[in-house]
């Protein structure tokens, strides 16, 4: 019986692999059962069956584990989902090197460029810590995935989340007078959840769009010019995660004089 790896090949099915990962998603972790995991996924295995299809099936059922009574099976279907989400950024089950990201998102568009000159690269991956993602809830990373981790053209993810966090870190100190110092130390308060950052600058800080803060107020003139400027002016801060406050109170009330006009 054969798999369809994503990258397209076949290979025969080998079971030890799946229950590699199983077994690594449950390491540690009290009140949740592999032999639970695996029978209640009831995968039916088939020729030509896709190693993806495999893993949206453990995925889905551990999900659907979750209880308040057994809640470590959040991190079950968390670490299934990195598992995946490795395999469609990386590869393999791991990290690449943070240049690689960071030239990868420099040649679709996405990560400013320039940002990794500025800094000793080599250090700073090795002053990632992967182990963090295990810090995710399957709500968390989901959630990471799908608002937050940037993606090419095709929707297909690019990073991984450290690699995010660090490029955010970089991102945030490269004009400080000890900028690979203090990226570390902003990588190390964002990637331990000891500080969490608003949703445009999660979005917004490695990218070409630097719009990094969450709330605007604005004001309306009271002219025909003024009321259309602010509506653009709304679209633009809302298009890349702004939230927004309007004052209209200079704007004259309905039924007001325009100039002698009806």
């Amino acid at each position: 019986m054969k798999v369809i790896k994503r990258n397209g090949r076949t290979e025969e099915l080998d079971i030890s692999k799946i229950k590699k990962y199983t077994n690594e998603a449950v390491f540690g972790l009290s009140n949740v059962n592999l032999s639970e995991l695996e029978v209640d996924a009831k995968i039916q295995f088939r020729d030509m069956i896709t190693t993806e299809e495999i893993q949206q099936t453990l995925i889905k059922t551990a999900v659907d584990k979750i209880d308040i009574d057994r809640p470590n099976w959040t991190f079950v279907a968390a670490r299934l989902f990195l598992y995946d989400l490795y395999h469609k950024v990386s590869g393999f089950n791991g990290y690449n090197h943070l240049k690689d990201y960071l030239v990868k998102g420099e040649k679709v568009g996405r990560i400013i460029p320039g940002l990794k000159e500025k800094y000793d690269l080599e250090d700073l991956n090795a002053y990632i810590r992967p182990e963090r993602d295990l810090q995710f809830a399957y709500l968390g990373i989901k959630t990471l995935y799908d608002r937050y981790l940037i993606k090419d053209k095709n929707g297909m993810p690019i990073e991984l989340p450290q690699h995010m966090f660090m490029a955010i870190a970089m991102f945030l100190a490269q004009n400080e007078l000890d900028s690979q110092g203090w990226a570390k130390k902003f990588y190390d308060l964002i990637s331990k959840f000891e500080v969490m950052l608003a949703t445009p600058t999660l979005s917004n800080a490695r990218t070409t769009r630097h719009q990094l803060s969450s709330c605007y107020v604005g004001s309306t003139p009271d002219n025909i010019e003024g009321i259309f400027d602010s509506y653009k002016e709304m679209a633009l801060l809302s298009k890349f995660g702004g939230g927004i406050g309007w004052d209209w109170s200079k704007v004259r009330a309905m039924g007001g004089s325009i100039d002698g006009h009806k």
